[in-house]
This record gives C-alpha cells, sequence and structure tokens, in this order.
C-alpha cells in the first residue's frame, strides 16, 4: 500500500497512519481504511490538512479502535434492515464533538461515553483533533442486555461519578499503558475489568435517572415517526407531537433538552436525506426532484436550508460529491 502503514504485533494490534501519504491521497486512504473498519462512512473535511491514525486491538472478546483525526465530519446512514445488532461504546480520549444518533444531538467533551447502534444514522463531527476510543460490544456476551442497551443509544453516560466514571477513567489509562508505550501485552484481567464495569455501569446509570430515560424514549419514537413520515411534506412538527400523543409544549422541552426543536431535528433530517440522494453516484438527479422527493414544497426554501447546513448550494453539493447534469 506504499506510504499507508499497516503494522501488527503479537499483541493482535494493528496500526494505521496517514503519516508520509501525499497529501492528494490521504483522505481517499482513510475513507477506505474508516470503511473496512466500520463499514459505509462519508466524510468531510479539508484534504489539503487532513491527517489520521487509527489503531486497533483485539483480544479475546475484546476489541478496541483508536481513531486520531483532524477535523472531520462523519456521516453513516446506519444498517437498516440488517439482523445484525452492532452495539459500541464510544469515549472521548481528548477532544471535543458533536454526535447526532437516534434522535439526538449530543457534545461529548473528554471523558464522555456514548452507547452507539450502528443500525441508525449517525452523524459525528468536530473542528479541532479529536482522540476518540471505540469498544465494541460482543452481541453473545450483551444480547441479555438488549432492553438496557437500547435504553442508552443516543444518551451520554455521565463520567464523574460512580462505575462509569471508573470505567471511563480504566479505559483510558489501560490504553495509554498497555497500547501507546507498549503494545505488547493486553492481560486478561484489563478485559474482565471492562465487562465488569460497563455493566455496573449500565444498570447503575439507568436506575438513576429515569425521567431522562422517559425524555430519551420519546426523542426515539419521535426518531422513528420522523423516519417514517420524511418524505411527506404535510409533515410538521406540530403533527409528530400531536402522532406522540403529547402537547407542542412538552415535545419541545423535550428536544431542548438536546440543544434543538422539533422542527430543526425534522428539518436536519431531510436535509440530510437530501444530501444523500445528491451523492447516489450513477444516480442523475435535478435539484428541484430531491427537494420535492424529501418533503420540501419550497425551493428557495431548501436552497438557503441547504446552504446554511452544509456551507454550499445544493448544485455545487451535487457537482463536488455526486452525479453532474444540466438543471
Amino acid at each position: 500500500m506504499g506510504a499507508w502503514r499497516l503494522e501488527a504485533t503479537l499483541a493482535r494490534i494493528d496500526r494505521w497512519s496517514t503519516a508520509g501519504v501525499p497529501v492528494s491521497q490521504r483522505l481517499a486512504l482513510w475513507s477506505g481504511i474508516v470503511t473496512n473498519n466500520a463499514g459505509g462512512m462519508v466524510i468531510e473535511t479539508e484534504p489539503e490538512s487532513f491527517h489520521g491514525a487509527l489503531t486497533r486491538l483485539v483480544a479475546g472478546e475484546l476489541e478496541i479502535t483508536s481513531v486520531k483525526s483532524s477535523a472531520v465530519t462523519t456521516r453513516s446512514t446506519g444498517r437498516a434492515g440488517s439482523d445484525a445488532r452492532t452495539f459500541s461504546l464510544q469515549l472521548v480520549h481528548s477532544g471535543q464533538c458533536r454526535l447526532r444518533h437516534a434522535g439526538v444531538e449530543n457534545i461529548l467533551d473528554t471523558g464522555d461515553m456514548i452507547i452507539v447502534d450502528a443500525r441508525r444514522p449517525y452523524e459525528l463531527s468536530f473542528k479541532r483533533p479529536l482522540h476518540g476510543l471505540v469498544l465494541s460490544l460482543p452481541w453473545p456476551r450483551f444480547e441479555r442486555d438488549a432492553a438496557v442497551l437500547d435504553a442508552f443509544v443516543g444518551r451520554p453516560m455521565n463520567p464523574r461519578s460512580g462505575p462509569t466514571a471508573l470505567l471511563s477513567g480504566f479505559i483510558r489509562s489501560a490504553w495509554d499503558e498497555l497500547v501507546e508505550r507498549d503494545g505488547e501485552v493486553w492481560p486478561q484481567s484489563a478485559s474482565d475489568v471492562i465487562w465488569d464495569l460497563l455493566m455496573s455501569a449500565l444498570h447503575d446509570d439507568r436506575a438513576a435517572k429515569p425521567a431522562a430515560t422517559r425524555a430519551d424514549a420519546l426523542r426515539r419514537k419521535a426518531s422513528t415517526l420522523v423516519e417514517r413520515r420524511l418524505f411527506d411534506p404535510e409533515f410538521t412538527s406540530s403533527g409528530m407531537a400531536e402522532a406522540l400523543g403529547v402537547s407542542a409544549r412538552y415535545l419541545q422541552q423535550v428536544f431542548a433538552e438536546v440543544g434543538t426543536t422539533p422542527s430543526r431535528f425534522l428539518l436536519g433530517r431531510r436535509l440530510n436525506a437530501a444530501a444523500a440522494r445528491l451523492r447516489q453516484a450513477g444516480r442523475p438527479c435535478r435539484i428541484t426532484d430531491v427537494a420535492l422527493e424529501c418533503g420540501f414544497s419550497d425551493l428557495s426554501y431548501f436552497s438557503r436550508s441547504f446552504r446554511c447546513r452544509f456551507g454550499v448550494s445544493a448544485v455545487r453539493y451535487r457537482s463536488t460529491h455526486g452525479v453532474v447534469m444540466n438543471g
């Protein structure tokens, strides 16, 4: 692979890095390695300044992936229709990021953790370099706790006290001591501690925050409803509240807890769907048709909103990411 470096040790640690790769090739190579490790992703960044490094440790059923990257926005449409239950615990080792997942938007700081379900849409963005750790949760071990994991998806786990704080600190310190510095030995005892702490953190946090769980459950129901009626131009935030059986005011309060509104959430999902259509290779598309297909009845409003969200016009976005055509 030329300057793209792959190293393996007896400790079953794989390392990839863009160091030494020509600037013009870095983003394409990084997109390839991220896709190989995490499935289909769309990565947006400034190619001229991009750099990244990925390290993956596998020790029995334990798999931890370290990702260090300059500023990017990464999107996944999720694995809809898949029977596989793919949960992961994502931890910010250093830096800050914004994560949109399962109908919730969160700002995560160093030490914060969150459960992610690969079957659901996902958007991660950060403006400064970030180091994240991703702990894959083996389904045979956690199948009996599927309901617990489902309740946590998209919801930050408080790393300030209790088992969650111990889990965050242990994963980060163990990674630095055993992988970053030595990279040869990962004792079974370390894996056992991680599984025990994670189970304690899941059950401890769920019992401690029943009110937050109810709000999260409503947001997840809202997200499912939006996905079902995303392309219906008659569907609005007031219709969302009515369909969910709550007042518009209460729904506003529930979304305000994660820094957004029902209207902004619905708009964001429609814009993401429009961008996905514009990116589809081999699928010629007119901007007007895409807007109508994605629930917009006002082309001017769609154009303004699209530029505001993605920083470029829909026409420019299509020419950069998709198929160029007239109109």
